[in-house]
């Protein structure tokens, strides 16, 4: 049997669906066809008919008055539809021991407000002011205040609390320890971070999108190379070609070389760093750059060797393969080839070729 309340439970799940109930103004009551009412609630026949019409007759009386309980004009034993009216809300939320729902949207009004007074660095203090006020108002209004959760109180408190922390963050980091900085754990960061992506690109109209932007990222960004390449780095140059094996190039040096040469005339990137090694063992001469879909220091390496080089991809012979083909091109606006790439073919594993045939240019004599 159920409990004396759940009726009235039922009645104030179907009022928070209402209008009155998600936004706090009401054209009109909220009214309810008794039988079905009773039907839908679980409480048509039996013990629990009996314990729902005691409570709704309970609630209906004159010292208590939640709700209306409308009758048939010619028999006022017919009971035929229940009137719940906005007014009440208060009383039959905590006869059940409960905010109502014009409080918790008062609650998550408050915690918005009180966002807004949070130290930000002064480039973004207008536009989170702003930020927080509007979601005061959307919480208010029941509008939607998305990527928050209106039930939520606690994880709206861990992403206000960071969204500051993450503006004022300072240099580049891996996002693990900034975790650990921010949060106290490695991986919090990361399960937010979606979350955090879009309040962060709110905030700023845009300007920062993404962890990434703040100096907070995922992987290192360096580049695998190997072959002629000469930096010049504070007046000197740097000749990288004179190493035997690969080497990792930062992004940062690759953006503060004053100069970038190399001797080479072809550019090869490789998906798979267990080829890209052994095309390396040649040393052929030719550029070769380890890459699956590119980071940013990748790009930035392209961007920077000359266009006069002949720019080739050799990757699996699959669709990621050739997805990574195509975002080379749109990211780094050179016009790259495939190489030794043939769609259908299996295996697809570029490293299904075996070892090079040749030491030198194209490496593989495929017909």
């Amino acid at each position: 049997m159920k409990d004396s309340l759940h009726i009235l439970r039922e009645l104030a799940q179907r009022y928070e669906r209402s209008q009155a109930g998600r936004t706090g103004v009401a054209e009109r009551d909220l009214l309810l066809p008794y039988e079905e009412f009773l039907a839908d609630s679980g409480c048509r026949d039996g013990e629990d008919r009996v314990a729902a019409e005691r409570t709704l007759s309970d609630a209906a009386s004159k010292g208590v008055a939640i709700l209306k309980l409308e009758t048939h004009p010619r028999d006022p034993r017919l009971v035929q539809s229940i009137r719940f009216s906005l007014a009440n809300e208060q009383a039959l939320f905590h006869r059940l021991g409960g905010p109502s729902p014009t409080e918790r949207r008062e609650i998550l009004a408050k915690q918005f407000t009180e966002a807004a007074t949070m130290v930000v660095p002064t480039e973004w203090l207008h536009s989170w002011t702003d930020f927080c006020h509007r979601l005061t108002s959307a919480a208010s209004s029941g509008e939607s205040v998305a990527p928050f959760y209106r039930e939520d109180l606690p994880s709206n408190a861990e992403l206000l609390g960071l969204i500051p922390k993450l503006l004022a963050w300072q240099g580049e980091s891996l996002i693990r320890f900034a975790s650990c900085v921010l949060c106290g754990e490695s991986k919090r960061l990361e399960t937010l971070s979606n979350r955090l992506a879009q309040i962060l690109s709110s905030v700023t109209a845009g300007r920062v999108s993404s962890l990434d932007a703040l100096g907070i990222i995922e992987n290192p960004r360096f580049v695998l190379v190997h072959g002629p390449l000469r930096l010049r780095l504070e007046g000197e140059w740097l000749d990288l070609g004179r190493l035997n094996g690969p080497f990792r190039l930062a992004q940062f040096d690759i953006d503060r070389a004053q100069e970038l040469m190399t001797g080479a005339k072809r550019c090869l990137t490789v998906e798979n760093e267990t080829t890209f090694h052994e095309l390396a063992k040649l040393r052929s001469g030719e550029l070769l750059i380890q890459t699956s879909y590119p980071g940013s220091g990748t790009i930035a390496l392209l961007r920077r060797l000359p266009e006069t080089l002949d720019y080739w991809h050799f990757g699996d012979s699959d669709e990621a393969g050739f997805d990574i083909l195509r975002v080379l091109r749109e990211k780094s606006g050179r016009d790259f080839r495939s190489l030794h790439m043939k769609t259908g073919r299996i295996p697809f594993e570029q490293e299904s070729l075996g070892r090079p045939t040749r030491v030198d240019w194209p490496f593989y004599d495929l017909t």
